[in-house]
């Protein structure tokens, strides 16, 4: 993780991340307070800003860049559940509960990350800023995410399936993407991660996504998905015709 030097948010970033995710749907006198005792930090390739079992309390807002987030169930290996960009925020269920964090987030490219530290988050609290409540927010958030993603994986046909995940990488419909839609809509995964991402075989994974980008909803680069078209990617208009 790099280091934050006690360095303040800057305005730029101030208006990213109350026009996207958690803080856009928070009363503005909360999400001033919150981001006045923000500081930044600084994110290379392959850093952490979370490891599994961490006890260390804080919040973490993502400002710039893109997060591999990795949950590893019981004994299980992690896996890869989500790429996250701007307005995912994370560590507020072990800084709720004081127990240790469920989730491992690692840098996929230079981040930055606003971070608010416990001590902070229990002034503001304090202050009556009702701040455990609006936190909870971000919980809830997650649960909506994780329905979300079991509902995908329900789904038997994988371009249906396939769709679905690509909306939720989208954050469409989701707490962590309210406000600002993701400009440019492009996720920067493979076709074995996003295989991965949407518990597919890489073999339907990547008969799925041609589908798709022969339909013209998505557009399939080098380590890179472009959503070209949304609407396509809802059930009623996804062709399943080969």
């Amino acid at each position: 993780m790099g280091n934050s030097k006690n360095i303040a948010l800057t305005q730029s970033d101030r208006r990213t991340l109350r026009g996207r995710g958690w803080l856009h749907g928070r009363p503005l006198p909360f999400a001033d307070a919150v981001l006045d005792n923000c500081m930044l930090l600084g994110m290379e390739r392959g850093d952490s800003a979370m490891h599994l079992g961490d006890e260390s309390g804080g919040l973490y807002g993502l400002i710039e860049g893109w997060l591999d987030v990795l949950i590893s169930p019981g004994a299980l290996d992690p896996t890869l559940v989500h790429v996250a960009t701007t307005g995912w925020w994370f560590g507020d269920s072990a800084l709720l509960t004081q127990s240790p964090k469920r989730g491992a987030h690692i840098a996929r490219t230079p981040c930055r990350i606003a971070y608010l530290p416990a001590e902070a988050a229990g002034r503001l609290d304090r202050a009556g800023f009702e701040a455990w409540r609006n936190i909870a927010h971000i919980s809830v958030g997650v649960i909506d995410h994780a329905f979300a993603v079991i509902a995908a994986n329900r789904t038997q046909q994988p371009i249906q399936r396939a769709a679905l995940t690509l909306r939720i990488l989208l954050g469409e419909g989701l707490h962590f993407a309210a406000g600002a839609a993701l400009d440019p809509p492009v996720l920067p995964i493979s076709q074995t991660e996003f295989a991965e991402i949407a518990n597919l075989s890489r073999n339907a994974a990547g008969d799925a996504l041609r589908h798709l980008a022969h339909s013209g909803a998505i557009r399939l680069g080098y380590r890179g998905i472009e959503i070209v078209d949304t609407a396509m990617l809802h059930e009623r208009n996804v062709a399943l015709d080969r």
